[in-house]
């Protein structure tokens, strides 16, 4: 996925608590309820080093210690700290499953498939957040979930329903409609690609990531002119993504203003080293 708006990244500014409903500890032992009060504020690391000194200190209960665990991985997981939290959530569903259980709330699966996912463990994300869309099909971020680990996967044509899902649910949000830009472009629909990047814009004209799609979309569909206004806007919104500044580059390349091109290919691998595409143009416009 070359598009700056990383789907997980945007899914996290949806209103969609990580943390299941009894992820609450409901423990009076003060670092347990201390955490779970952070919990709920959104200090996520005062949380993360309350809950567990609460799991170091309580004598817990099978059900509190999985409540404990479930808050754990949530506030892991919005530190971004993927490896600690599905250890976390893996605490959790071995308390379940060594005493002969079976998990149940779909959002423990949800949050261990995400952590799974930005770990790159793409088949066992999927096992997860599949499980977790059977039980709650109408969660977004779940649906969101579903359709980057499916990207990642090469199922294109499933990761294009994972987001038209999301576009059902949300359709006022941006990344809704940018998600699912991305996903037809994957599967050649590069006509319906514009039009939904066209609807990001509408929904926020100032927004980085939503004239980039559209520039972008453009662009595969052999529209560079069209496209050159919107990727120089983008990039005066979001002047240090490396993504758009490679699709600036890209359409200045296709209208035959290679000097003005090459400049920026090399900005955009300086900015996003990592990033196979930006990679290979940058290869092969400066060293052919």
């Amino acid at each position: 996925m070359r598009f700056p708006a990383a789907l997980a990244a945007l899914a996290l500014i949806l209103p969609v608590s990580l943390a299941p409903a009894q992820a609450q500890t409901g423990i009076e032992t003060p670092s347990c309820s201390a955490g779970s009060a952070a919990l709920d504020l959104g200090d996520h690391e005062e949380a993360a080093r309350l809950l567990r000194e609460c799991l170091d200190a309580a004598e817990l209960e099978m059900n509190q210690e999985i409540a404990v665990y479930a808050a754990l991985g949530a506030a892991l997981l919005a530190q971004q700290d993927y490896q600690a939290a599905l250890e976390a959530y893996n605490f959790a569903f071995a308390i379940v499953e060594t005493r002969g259980g079976r998990m149940v709330e779909p959002t423990l699966y949800r949050n261990r498939g995400i952590a799974r996912s930005e770990l790159g463990q793409y088949d066992g994300a999927l096992s997860d957040l599949t499980l977790a869309a059977r039980a709650a099909p109408d969660d977004t971020l779940t649906q969101i979930s579903l359709g980057v680990v499916y990207q990642a996967l090469d199922r294109d044509a499933e990761a294009v329903v994972a987001f038209d899902h999301v576009v059902r649910l949300e359709p006022d949000w941006i990344g809704a409609w940018i998600n699912r830009a991305g996903a037809f472009l994957d599967v050649g629909m590069t006509g319906p690609a514009v039009d939904d990047a066209r609807r990001a814009v509408e929904l926020d004209p100032a927004d980085g990531n939503a004239l980039n799609m559209l520039c972008w979309t453009l662009i595969q569909d052999d529209r560079a002119a069209t496209a050159l206004p919107l990727c120089e806007q983008a990039v005066a919104a979001e002047p240090d993504v490396g993504a758009i500044v490679h699709s600036h580059a890209a359409a200045l390349e296709a209208l035959g203003r290679m000097d003005e091109a090459l400049p920026l290919y090399r900005r955009a691998w300086q900015l996003s080293p990592d990033d196979p595409e930006i990679t290979e143009d940058y290869e092969r416009t400066h060293n052919p």
